[in-house]
């Protein structure tokens, strides 16, 4: 069942983070560096970037879940898709 809601949403690293409600996600067909990985830092001001002129409130699609438990989403604000910007940044599975 997917499911679409607003929700706000703080990132933890470049492809993932958490929901106003303390509900962990994961972008959906988004790889990017952990924080503490060379590049992680700038992967994670990359995507904050994109949800700063909507203060953090985006449009979420679920898809699924991975297998750590987190949701797996779709987000978009008024400037598109985040999930699809974030690809054509690099930051996509390569081979995974």
């Amino acid at each position: 069942m997917v499911k679409n809601y607003r929700r706000k949403v703080k990132f933890v690293d470049g492809d993932s983070g958490v929901f106003s409600d303390g509900t962990k996600f994961r972008l959906s067909n988004v790889r990017a560096q952990e924080y503490n990985e060379p590049g992680g830092t700038k992967a994670k001001n990359v995507v904050t970037g994109m949800i700063g002129r909507s203060k953090g409130v985006v449009s979420v699609k679920e898809v699924g879940r991975d297998v750590y438990g987190r949701v797996l989403v779709e987000l978009t604000n008024k400037d598109g898709s985040i999930n699809e910007r974030m690809r054509n940044k690099g930051y996509k599975n390569k081979g995974r």
